[in-house]
């Protein structure tokens, strides 16, 4: 028995010292996976720093640069509304392409345009001039709504309807020091001339360059208050020829449409869809393909007689072209090497200066230009 008891207090002596000893096992495992290294502190510290400055950056704006960044491109068909009893479905499909302009860009969004080729970084003044940001908005809007205008009365002038008059030679610009100098202001309209009727710039040209230098001019102007005065000068010389000192376009009346079309787009604003509105509203009246089933992108302004002015953003809005696809884009003739520049091969850039010229380019595609009448100036 006491050999017995032995065994049995030695046994608990063995297990006292068997749980002793793994408890302070366990002890030295638990503070060793609590001790974190000290480079693992440091890396979290820092990226702690970065993530604040960065959400600081982020918050500090500047309001002396605008950021003008790719847009997108945006099929016009299902924007407009036109009288169902003169509408027609099309395979093809016209889109204008815009462009985003940051007005009040975070510090970190100009660190990003600066590294980014695709953002342009403008002086703010080069953008809004002495306008407000509210400002700039609402003459967006109202040259959004001109543009459409215009492109209404220019597309319809091509399918025979009689919506535009010309009634005179608008003035423009003055040479200082000419016989235009003191008989004419900025606004007025020389609506006849040497007894002969004037309907446009070029009707007011001839006559002039049928005189000689120092024979008297005589000519009606219409004011901006819509009362007509008469005057009489004597023509300078300049280049050997007859010279009055004018700067002019032709001056249009508008007609009333003959049915209503309308176009519904938000956050949209500027001139620079002239050409794809009246594109996609020939498109939409005639009952052929105009666009030959061909996605097509077009930008630039639109006057009243047709002709295709330059726009800004042509480099961004490349971008915006190349990102969504198409399989041409229309742009003013002197900024094609603008376009090319970001598209080169991928899409084909084609330069127009005139609807009429990006008529027959359409023509020249594939396209049906059946019921179009071209402007026989």
């Amino acid at each position: 028995m006491p050999s017995h008891g032995y065994i049995v207090a030695r046994l608990y002596t063995m297990s006292e010292s068997t749980t002793n000893e793994n408890s302070s096992l366990l002890s030295d495992q638990s503070s060793v996976t609590r001790r974190v290294p000290g480079w693992v502190v440091v890396i979290a510290a820092i990226l702690a720093a970065g993530f604040l400055t960065v959400v600081a950056l982020d918050r500090i704006t500047l309001t002396s640069k605008v950021l003008t960044s790719p847009g997108a491109t945006r099929e016009i068909g299902p924007m407009l509304q036109v009288d169902p009893a003169n509408a027609f479905s099309a395979e093809g499909h016209i889109e204008m392409v815009t462009v985003k302009s940051n007005l009040q860009p975070s510090v970190l969004e100009l660190f990003g345009g600066w590294l980014d080729g695709s953002i342009k970084i403008s002086e703010r003044h080069e953008i809004l001039g002495d306008r407000t940001v509210e400002q700039n908005r609402t003459l967006g809007q109202e040259q959004m709504a001109r543009s459409l205008d215009i492109a209404a009365r220019v597309a319809l002038e091509r399918i025979g309807y009689d919506v535009i008059s010309e009634a005179g030679a608008l003035v423009i610009q003055i040479v200082p020091d000419t016989p235009a100098f003191r008989t004419v202001d900025r606004g007025d309209v020389i609506i006849k001339a040497e007894n002969t009727e004037v309907k446009t710039s070029r009707d007011l040209g001839e006559l002039v360059r049928n005189k000689a230098p120092g024979d008297n001019f005589s000519f009606s102007v219409l004011q901006i208050d819509g009362t007509i005065r008469e005057e009489t000068v004597r023509l300078a010389e300049r280049d050997g020829n007859a010279f009055l000192g004018v700067s002019i376009s032709t001056y249009v009346e508008m007609d009333d449409l003959p049915f209503d079309i309308d176009f519904q787009v938000e956050r949209v604003g500027g001139p620079s869809a002239g050409l794809s509105l009246t594109l996609a509203l020939l498109e939409r009246m005639l009952p052929g393909e105009l666009l030959g089933g061909m996605q097509v992108v077009a930008t630039g302004t639109v006057d009243p007689l047709g002709n295709v002015g330059a726009v800004g953003g042509v480099e961004q809005k490349s971008h915006a072209v190349m990102r969504n696809g198409a399989d041409i884009f229309l742009v003013p003739a002197r900024q094609v090497e603008e376009a090319e520049a970001v598209l080169g091969d991928i899409i084909q850039v084609i330069g127009v200066e005139t609807l009429d010229q990006a008529l027959s380019e359409l023509s020249l595609l594939g396209g049906d230009l059946t019921g179009i009448q071209f402007d026989s100036q």
